[in-house]
């Protein structure tokens, strides 16, 4: 016997066994387990075919149903329950099974059993399967995986899967490093197949994330590179993260530690920042000193972050160079001053019709406002800066801002 050759039918009366206690006296807080969709979901059927299977079972008496109410929902549903003959065939197929040396937990549902135990029932194939499974770190559609015979990846009402990370981690620390990049291969191709053209840009960090655990750098590289402005306007410590991780191409490397060091900035990271700067620096682009600019004022040296910026945008009259100016002059508390730079910036943009960083110079115009005891004003920059901005963190910064202030509660904008 192996654990390929266990029916539908069988599982399903196994699956019921374990709930001795739900009987038609229960009428609250059943599990969900014992609906319709709660079974197909455990054996990894569809539910038109585990009502097909129900309705053979219960028609050899084998077993029943009742209407209940299901624990966490408060609906109620037919449920079912084994009566004599299914349980006495139930206890029959458990004692044939675990005689053969095949674990019934792990026949049922990756939740249920220890690891170790499943991982040695699983065929070469579900291991794949399951190994995919567990890499993916959000939710995917359980159909878009291969099916499995040898155990069963749980899924939620919706066909979600739902693997905890408790779970997730232990299955994956019994992975060899070969297996576990080949997973991640498999997730990263997942995620390119099922992106499409109105993917979003956590989308395209999952597939970032895979590719760089499976050791795919160049096509991670040219990933970051294609889509460096949406990954520019969503950073994020999860982001910086996987840029740490990522050996990067000298073909994209300009443009991807440009990213990495708005990340690195954005999450207030100074050395890995500076890092960045350092690596820029081969590349005489002047983005390396607006870079340290930034990273002095993280570093609680604030002139010196000044004296970088002002410097470039009398050289130049770059608007970067005035709003970082701006910045560090507002970290010091000379507000006019900032104001000032806010102006030229402003300016430049305009002269120049550039959008881009429009949203970063009404959000210092708001910090300003506000430093002034003018709430009303900063506000109205704020809501300009939301409508404005591309980027998830600036309206969400702008949402967070305008609440406290409307609630009366003291807020920074350092």
């Amino acid at each position: 016997m192996s654990i390929e050759n266990a029916t539908i039918r069988e599982r399903a009366l196994l699956h019921l066994n374990r709930f001795p206690g739900m009987t038609p006296s229960e009428l609250f807080n059943v599990p969900f387990d014992l609906t319709q969709d709660g079974i197909a979901t455990v054996l990894g059927i569809s539910r038109a075919h585990a009502s097909l299977e129900l309705k053979k079972l219960k028609e050899v008496g084998k077993l029943d149903d009742w209407q209940a109410h299901i624990k966490g929902s408060g609906t109620k549903r037919r449920v079912y329950y084994l009566l004599p003959d299914g349980i006495a065939e139930a206890e029959q197929l458990r004692k044939r099974f675990e005689g053969a040396g095949i674990a019934v937990d792990a026949l049922l549902d990756m939740k249920r059993c220890e690891p170790e135990v499943m991982w040695d029932s699983l065929s070469a194939k579900d291991k794949a399967t399951f190994g995919a499974a567990c890499v993916f770190r959000v939710k995917i559609d359980r159909r878009t995986l291969p099916e499995t015979s040898t155990g069963v990846i749980p899924a939620d009402f919706y066909g979600m899967t739902c693997i905890s990370d408790a779970v997730r981690e232990r299955y994956l620390s019994l992975a060899t490093p070969e297996e576990a990049r080949a997973w991640h291969s498999y997730a990263a191709d997942w995620w390119m197949d099922h992106e499409g053209g109105g993917a979003d840009e956590g989308q395209h960090q999952e597939r970032l994330y895979h590719l760089v655990e499976a050791g795919r750098n160049t096509e991670a590289c040219g990933l970051l590179y294609r889509k460096s402005e949406a990954f520019v306007d969503n950073t994020n410590e999860d982001l910086l993260s996987i840029l740490k991780r990522m050996t990067v191409s000298p073909k994209h490397a300009e443009a991807i530690y440009n990213i990495r060091a708005r990340a690195a900035l954005d999450c207030k990271d100074a050395e890995d920042a500076l890092a960045c700067a350092d690596a820029l620096a081969d590349y005489l682009t002047p983005d390396a000193d607006l870079i340290r600019a930034e990273a002095c004022m993280l570093t609680g040296d604030a002139q010196k972050g000044f004296d970088i910026a002002a410097a470039m945008f009398e050289k130049g009259s770059s608007p970067k160079a005035a709003l970082v100016a701006a910045r560090c002059l507002f970290a010091m508390k000379r507000h006019d001053e900032a104001s000032g730079f806010l102006d030229s910036a402003s300016k430049r943009l305009s002269q120049d019709d550039i959008a881009t960083g429009i949203d970063d110079i009404l959000m210092l115009r708001a910090g300003v406002a506000y430093a002034r005891g003018r709430p009303e004003e900063a506000l109205g920059y704020l809501s300009k800066a939301k409508k404005a901005s591309r980027k998830k963190r600036v309206k969400e910064r702008a949402d967070a801002l305008s609440k406290n202030i409307r609630n009366g509660k003291a807020v920074s904008f350092d």
